[in-house]
């Protein structure tokens, strides 16, 4: 049986979201050519332009995609803070989870990072439509759970946010050099409880 046309179109769109995440997070927006990502994708010139018009498109139907990847990891720690329990096994798991899925999304998450790095700042879009509503939702959840002012909790969340990334999209290589491990297993085991250790620290 014939595969629906709109499965093909799916399955092509999203070769192509990959191709450009990967080129756009190691060269930056303008070192990525629209050229190489048809190329790495298999697709025309033509189609990459029929899906997402042009290369600002299709930059920022890159970082959609990654925040909607983020969306579903970001419900369930805010609804599981929300709901109250012990706070450290709360933020252990919250910590755990989020490292693992960092480390395994580690192209959209080094695209936000080069973002960043490039600009000093998320797209005023991102930040109104992404950012500020994710600090407000969880810092809300960490103040019921902590007892703390939601407000005196924003930077310690950003910084929890941002040593869980950077560690997250780092090689195994990197990894063994930080800790000093020989496998990269006894590596990730050893920063992931670290990054509990402090975290539940600055949060606290």
């Amino acid at each position: 049986m014939a595969r629906p046309i709109a499965a093909d179109a799916t399955a092509t769109r999203q070769r192509i979201l990959s191709a450009a995440g990967m080129a756009f997070s190691e060269k930056g927006r303008s070192g990525a050519s629209i050229r190489s990502i048809s190329s790495a994708a298999g697709v025309s010139l033509a189609m990459v332009h029929h899906y997402f018009g042009s290369k600002s498109g299709l930059y920022a139907a890159c970082l959609d995609a990654m925040y909607a990847e983020l969306a579903p990891l970001r419900e369930t720690m805010t609804t599981k803070l929300s709901e109250g329990g012990d706070f450290r096994s709360l933020i252990e798991y919250a910590i755990r989870t989020c490292f693992r899925f960092a480390c395994s999304h580690q192209v959209p998450i080094r695209l936000l990072f080069r973002q960043i790095t490039n600009r000093g700042e998320l797209d005023p879009g991102l930040r109104a439509q992404r950012q500020i509503p994710f600090l407000d939702n969880a810092t809300t959840a960490l103040s019921i759970a902590t007892g703390r002012e939601s407000t005196s909790l924003r930077l310690p969340l950003q910084s929890a946010v941002m040593l869980i990334a950077r560690y997250g999209i780092s090689s195994e290589t990197e990894l063994r050099t930080f800790t000093g491990a020989t496998t990269a297993k006894e590596a990730t085991a050893l920063v992931e409880n670290h990054l509990v250790s402090i975290i539940t620290a600055i949060l606290q």
